[in-house]
């Protein structure tokens, strides 16, 4: 969890500022709105109609791509998710006695990230994602459902700053890409 937060008020700021160029105060007071309605609902998909009216109208994205890249990383730019699926995965394995490996651990990293582009953008689909990343490394003993039984009752907060993350990174790429095209406008943003 401390992981989700340090990536949603630390790498997203400095991703905007970097990136884009531009202001990432400007940003997160924005942004937070999304955020919290993210948060709060557990869905990419019933955050999007206000990530783009925000990303559109407060943040100065061009609104061709804002209602390209936001659906598109409603879909499959899952950071948090994947995020998320790693460290429940290393728990699981670290309740369950398994010794994980560099190559285990890049064949988890590869699985979270190819299975969170695959996320439905639901609430509780994560679970059953993370279930799929514990099969297809072979964690399935006893001691491994019984940790991630641990996951599944904790997992509506965790899938709540997870969501989160997820719609704040969306809006942050949109920025990204509506610079590099040129389609940013700035005066609106610094409004």
């Amino acid at each position: 969890m401390v992981l989700l937060l340090i990536f949603l008020f630390v790498g997203y700021p400095i991703f905007v500022a970097l990136s884009a160029k531009v202001n990432p105060m400007k940003f997160a007071n924005k942004i937070i709105k999304v955020a919290v309605f993210g948060f709060s609902t557990s869905s990419s998909a019933a955050t999007l109609p206000l990530n783009i009216k925000t990303t559109t109208e407060e943040l100065g994205v061009d609104e061709k791509i804002a209602s390209f890249v936001l659906p598109l990383g409603m879909t499959i730019n899952m950071n948090g998710t994947a995020i998320m699926q790693v460290v429940a995965t290393l728990f699981i394995a670290g309740c369950a006695g398994y010794d994980v490996t560099v190559s285990q651990l890049i064949i988890i990293a590869l699985l979270a990230l190819i299975a969170s582009a695959g996320t439905p953008a639901a609430p509780g689909a994560g679970a059953i994602i993370l279930f799929t990343i514990l099969s297809g490394i072979g964690f399935v003993n006893d001691g491994a459902l019984l940790a991630y039984s641990l996951i599944l009752a904790i997992n509506r907060p965790i899938e709540m700053l997870v969501t989160a993350l997820n719609v704040v990174g969306d809006s942050a790429t949109s920025i990204y890409v509506a610079r590099s095209e040129g389609m940013l406008d700035e005066n609106q943003y610094n409004a």
